[in-house]
């Protein structure tokens, strides 16, 4: 309850919590479309790993998805962050309940972190030359966790969506 009072105080002083709340989801969107955006160009890279049949030896390439995935993962971090710790408290206080939806979130964004982590264990362990089929299995952790993102930043939008409708038709 302590928490919600502090809420209470940094929204509604700093000015309408509708207007807190609409540049808040601004906000979202427009972190998704940004990461949604770097997800493709993970997922396009993933995808050419083993593609090449010539290709002797993808250490190389590897390394350079990892680096990218390394970028990535940062920003994703930060708008997890930025999400637990401004965004869901937000709605919990702006709407006066906690959604169940939270903690499920949460869990899908650890999961994809957790595909992306062993993305980068499996990088670090190569101390040979990687052929083809083993390329393919490790970028294969990386469109694993591309794929468990859409899913989630689509959810997340429906629920906003969602939030949104009963804003505007509530009138607060």
């Amino acid at each position: 309850m302590r928490q919600q009072d502090n809420m209470s105080k940094s929204f509604t002083t700093i000015g309408h919590p509708l207007y807190e709340f609409n540049e808040a989801v601004q906000r979202l969107r427009e972190e998704h479309a940004m990461l949604e955006e770097g997800l493709s160009e993970l997922c396009a890279a993933a995808k050419k790993i083993g593609g090449e049949e010539q290709v002797a030896d993808w250490t190389g390439t590897l390394r350079e998805l990892r680096a990218k995935a390394e970028a990535f993962q940062q920003e994703l971090e930060a708008h997890s962050q930025w999400e637990e710790k401004k965004m869901f408290p937000m709605i919990a206080w702006y709407f006066g309940e906690e959604l169940d939806q939270f903690p499920l979130m949460e869990q899908e964004h650890e999961l994809a972190e957790q595909c992306i982590r062993a993305f980068f264990k499996a990088v670090d362990r190569v101390h040979h030359a990687v052929r083809r089929p083993e390329a393919q299995d490790i970028a294969a952790y990386l469109l694993q966790a591309s794929s468990i993102l859409k899913h989630h930043f689509r959810k997340e939008e429906e629920i906003i969506e969602a939030l949104e409708d009963r804003s505007n038709r509530f009138g607060y």
